[in-house]
């Protein structure tokens, strides 16, 4: 007999700014619904598409975040924890959790990203015996931290306090929580560093792509051409593409002059979508279904995982239709990667251009670090291997 789960969701984003979190959490959805009955309650800034196929396993519920106005003005000074994002989450979705509880009785409950702690609270007091499942990409605390350590004076105590009570958060969460789900192994050593005897409920289920959805029957025609890859409607990620355009390119055309530029992005920022107007070599690609295309076609996907910019999907996306990466260091930490061999990692504006240049001129370098890349995706990214490992563990 098949067991019924109560899912829990939420779009952090009003501008699709956490679609990396978004897929993540309906294929994990997908995953679930082989053993489960689910029902999903998503709590909503606005509206969206979804990718969910209909299936008469899934019940879908959503409560729409309340207006408050006057409490709004107050967020901008409540910055600790980040609570202004969701700040009333728990109790707008409190009615509707209690409702679901009082007519299904749940084996397992799964928080994903995005929803605020203290839903756990809510509950863990309905279903005592259910099992809850959470789902966590950052340590807030350990950004805190980060941030805490180029700081002085009151800005420094500040974040070190941020990230105690951070800490304090997670520490609760994880105490209550029966199995946490980390997208990398460095998440993973923070949260079992936080309590030792709940080390063993953390496992690593990294981001991960089904390959059906990447298969062509042609063979791609490559061309002299660089895809640009990341949110370019975010401030970051709009200076991120200006830099790139005014100290990258010009650098990789006098070594390559008849490249072109192809920037993929499903919002771009105004000032990013002039530079394809004043550069005929420049083109935008604002549609999702094109993207795959023209991935294939380039010699390299250049991409950053910066606060803000974007997300190992998109890493995962260019191994997927072989075409070769180049990235910073602290973009591919929380990939399972070969420096040079399974991607070019350069840190400073002549190491992207001198490693594009190299992409560019030596095809067959291309080769060999796409097909590197993409025996790395088979090992720990596609889907199969994920859905026994989520399966096994729930």
């Amino acid at each position: 007999m098949r067991e019924k789960m109560l899912f829990l969701s939420a779009q952090i984003q009003g501008l699709g700014d956490d679609a990396e979190g978004e897929i993540r959490t309906e294929s994990l959805i997908g995953i679930l619904l082989e053993r489960f009955d689910i029902d999903l309650l998503e709590y909503c800034r606005s509206q969206r598409d979804s990718t969910l196929r209909p299936d008469p396993a899934l019940r879908m519920h959503t409560v729409n975040q309340v207006s408050r106005p006057r409490k709004s003005l107050m967020d901008s000074l409540y910055k600790l924890r980040g609570k202004a994002v969701h700040s009333y989450a728990d109790k707008d979705l409190q009615a509707e959790i209690r409702r679901l509880c009082s007519l299904h009785t749940y084996s397992h409950v799964f928080i994903a990203q995005g929803v605020p702690g203290d839903c756990i609270d809510i509950v863990s007091s309905l279903l005592p015996e259910a099992a809850i499942i959470t789902d966590l990409q950052r340590l807030e605390s350990t950004q805190s931290e980060g941030k805490a350590a180029g700081k002085r004076g009151l800005s420094r105590r500040y974040h070190k306090l941020n990230a105690a009570l951070s800490r304090r958060d997670e520490r609760k969460l994880l105490n209550k929580t029966a199995l946490l789900l980390t997208a990398s192994e460095w998440d993973a050593l923070a949260f079992k560093a936080l309590s030792f005897a709940d080390a063993g409920k953390v496992h690593v289920v990294p981001h991960f792509i089904n390959l059906d959805d990447y298969q062509y029957s042609e063979p791609a025609v490559k061309e002299n051409a660089i895809l640009l890859h990341w949110n370019m409607h975010t401030t970051q990620g709009k200076n991120e593409a200006l830099t790139f355009h005014k100290k990258v390119y010009p650098l990789i055309k006098a070594k390559v002059s008849d490249c072109k530029c192809y920037i993929v992005s499903s919002e771009v920022h105004p000032e990013v979508a002039a530079l394809a107007k004043l550069d005929s070599s420049v083109r935008i690609i604002e549609e999702s279904g094109e993207a795959y295309t023209y991935i294939r076609r380039v010699k390299a996907v250049v991409t950053t995982l910066r606060e803000g910019c974007g997300n190992p999907l998109n890493i995962l996306e260019a191994w997927a239709l072989r075409t070769p990466v180049v990235t910073g260091q602290k973009s591919a930490e929380g990939i399972y990667c070969e420096p040079g061999r399974s991607i070019l990692l350069a840190d400073t504006t002549g190491e992207v251009a001198e490693q594009v240049v190299k992409l560019l001129q030596t095809p067959e370098l291309g080769s060999i670090i796409a097909d590197q890349a993409y025996r790395t995706l088979l090992k720990y990214y596609e889907a199969s291997n994920i859905k026994e490992k989520v399966l096994s563990l729930v």
